[in-house]
């Protein structure tokens, strides 16, 4: 009975299709495409910049779309201004035509809206889109990033915005 288990389990092993991973297969979208976020807070370092700095490192051969992205910070109560892109490389993609990409890698500027920020744990969701160079593009994907904001953070140059008309002072 033993030897008949042990034939079996060998047979069972040969009928299976083994399949390695072949360099030519496109990555998993999360490992073509890996985000950090990183806090800014307004140093001479940053230029007087404040806000939230996402870095994307992209993998050889694939990018990411500019015009594909979008961001948010979870909860909504750390609010956002529009995400600041890079100038990034325009050419005629053929999968979306006449398109504005990223290769290798790129830093995304995301603003704060306010002077105050309250400490604590955020998230920033990313839903972005990019493509294997000239083989495939990926359905658009989520990606999320945790960002902690410690006590004591302060917004240092922190944008002046005009009152609308008949609230100035």
């Amino acid at each position: 009975m033993r030897r008949f288990l042990g034939l079996a389990a060998a047979f069972a092993c040969l009928c299976l299709p083994a399949r390695a991973a072949s360099p030519d297969d496109p990555l998993e979208a999360d490992q073509a495409f890996r985000p950090t976020a990183r806090l800014i807070s307004g140093t001479a370092e940053a230029s007087g910049r404040h806000g939230i700095d996402v870095e994307y490192r992209i993998a050889a051969g694939y990018y990411l779309y500019r015009d594909r992205m979008r961001f948010e910070v979870l909860p909504a109560t750390l609010l956002i201004g529009p995400a600041e892109f890079p100038r990034g490389l325009e050419i005629e993609d053929p999968f979306l035509g006449k398109s504005v990409i990223f290769r290798e890698s790129v830093t995304i500027h995301l603003p704060f809206t306010v002077s105050s920020v309250r400490p604590g744990p955020y998230r920033v969701r990313i839903t972005a889109q990019g493509c294997a160079e000239s083989r495939l593009c990926y359905a658009p994907f989520v990606q999320e990033l945790p960002l902690n904001i410690p006590p004591g953070y302060r917004v240092t140059d922190s944008p002046t915005r005009p009152l609308p008309p008949g609230l100035q002072r």
